[in-house]
């Protein structure tokens, strides 16, 4: 990438000058043709002023391409200093002196004028087209500048992107990382207290645990999954949970259809229901019902998890690791672009009447043929 961006003169650049100097070279041409026509010598000059504008094209542009191989040396090498723009003056003013002495060579040997080539010639003739030589030659060199500043600034950007994706996609990987051991550590605290109760129940729980666990790792380096996969962990999850709480929870889901190849974080459900499980029981509430409901509004996906155990003790609420993890990845995914809210509520509809904890959620929606471009 570096080579092809600083190649001398590739083609694209060395057409945008070629073109500038042509048409400045034409404008300077016509223009000379109508002050030669103004003093009625137009007819006998013409043809000796086309072969001198020709031959000046080819020498002043070799005499250019030369000071921009300069330019482009010093600009890679980040030389651009005061010394450098007094180099280009320098080199500006003897393009004007370089072409009266080509001049003046090809009015003696091509049309046998009897002229002197004395330092008096080249410095008269110098400075009548310093102005026109200055102006063309530091365009050229400003065209360069800018091609050059541009090309760099277009790597620079794309190095920046390239580090901030490497960076997001760290970042993602490290947060799902903690969230496995998280889920899992949880999950055998949770089998640990069916041993004593019910063998049977715990065993049963373990090979859930074992066939979540493997479903997960498959997840491994995937920063989005479509919602139909992230629904089929979550019911073994449920699963899971129901093995050791029985009738004394429930999980209720609110989903149209149409959503199921949206996209969404892998785990995405389970520590909310986890946090449920953990906090919705108390003496007061024997039994927990859980509803999940999503739903799709203005290119936006929407999601509450509502439960009516115990309501929160503080306002606002303490995140924990697992909410906070999920967080952390929806913020890295989509930039800032979502919403959360967890807090307490009532609810007047079935399946639920009374006060309610609920969260909300709400990310961009995306589908899964943009599961290429996000992992």
């Amino acid at each position: 990438m570096k080579k092809r961006a600083y190649k001398f003169l590739n083609r694209r650049l060395f057409q945008v000058l070629l073109l500038y100097y042509l048409v400045a070279y034409i404008i300077d041409f016509i223009a000379t043709l109508l002050i030669y026509n103004q003093n009625e010598e137009l007819t006998f000059v013409l043809e000796q002023l086309i072969i001198q504008y020709l031959i000046l094209f080819a020498s002043k542009l070799a005499y250019i391409l030369a000071a921009l191989w300069l330019t482009r040396s010093f600009f890679v090498k980040k030389a651009l200093k005061l010394w450098m723009f007094i180099l280009h003056i320098g080199l500006a003013a003897l393009l004007s002196f370089y072409t009266a002495l080509i001049v003046l060579l090809v009015e003696i040997e091509l049309f046998s004028k009897s002229i002197s080539v004395t330092f008096e010639s080249i410095y008269v003739r110098g400075l009548g087209g310093l102005s026109f030589n200055f102006f063309v030659y530091f365009s050229m060199i400003a065209i360069v500048y800018a091609y050059y500043y541009i090309q760099r600034k277009e790597m620079d950007d794309l190095r920046t992107s390239t580090l901030r994706a490497e960076l997001l996609d760290s970042k993602i990987r490290a947060l799902q990382a903690q969230l496995n051991p998280h889920f899992l550590f949880n999950s055998l605290n949770d089998i640990s207290s069916l041993i004593d109760e019910n063998k049977t129940k715990a065993q049963n729980a373990i090979a859930d645990l074992s066939l979540l666990l493997r479903k997960t790792l498959r997840l491994k380096d995937s920063k989005l999954v479509p919602l139909k996969d992230e629904l089929l962990l979550l019911d073994t999850y449920a699963g899971m949970e129901k093995l050791r709480y029985d009738d004394k929870w429930e999980l209720v889901k609110s989903i149209p259809e149409g959503l199921e190849d949206c996209l969404v974080p892998p785990l995405l459900f389970q520590p909310f229901l986890e946090n449920t499980i953990k906090h919705g029981f108390s003496e007061r509430h024997q039994k927990v019902k859980t509803l999940l409901l999503i739903r799709e509004n203005a290119k936006y996906l929407e999601i509450d998890i509502i439960n009516n155990g115990t309501p929160l003790q503080s306002n606002p609420p303490v995140i924990g690791n697992g909410i906070g993890n999920i967080l952390e990845r929806l913020d890295s995914l989509f930039q800032g672009s979502f919403e959360f809210n967890i807090s307490n509520d009532h609810l007047d509809d079935e399946p639920f009447s009374g006060p309610v904890v609920r969260v909300q959620l709400k990310f961009p929606v995306l589908q899964t043929f943009e599961l290429s471009s996000s992992n």
